[in-house]
């Protein structure tokens, strides 16, 4: 009965000191697991955020510029378009539970903008809030 024992915290020590010495290969591995999975996600959920966002200024711009029934209508549905970047917040969030790091998802961000936009004309409209 005793070597059993003995033999159980063999084990456990020994599963315990391999645990130490893989934990600085398994974060890294364990973070391009997640940026890997979630990446094509996140990249859709970006573009979403910022399209509402920019759409949205340009509709409140144009109900001070020239109120109308119209163009509040416009702005109500951009109003409704930043559900985008309620869900874009919420996966950055769940993405910093798993461990992701805040340069980490704004290199997913950058990386997706950069598939997206072929030309560096691409990349401007993309960044830039006109008003």
């Amino acid at each position: 009965m005793r070597s059993v024992s003995l033999r159980n915290s063999i084990v456990v020590l020994a599963a315990f000191l391999l645990g130490i010495a893989t934990t600085p290969l398994g974060l890294p591995l364990w973070k391009q697991f997640v940026m890997w999975v979630s990446y094509d996600q996140y990249a859709t959920l970006v573009f979403k955020c910022d399209n509402a966002m920019r759409e949205h200024m340009r509709a409140k711009q144009l109900v001070s510029r020239e109120p109308s029934e119209r163009h509040v209508d416009v702005l109500e549905s951009a109003e409704l378009a930043l559900l985008d970047c309620q869900d874009y917040d919420l996966m950055r969030k769940r993405l910093k539970q798993y461990g992701i790091t805040d340069n980490e998802l704004s290199l997913m961000g950058l990386q997706a903008i950069e598939e997206q936009a072929k030309t560096l004309q691409k990349v401007i409209e993309i960044h830039e809030i006109r008003y």
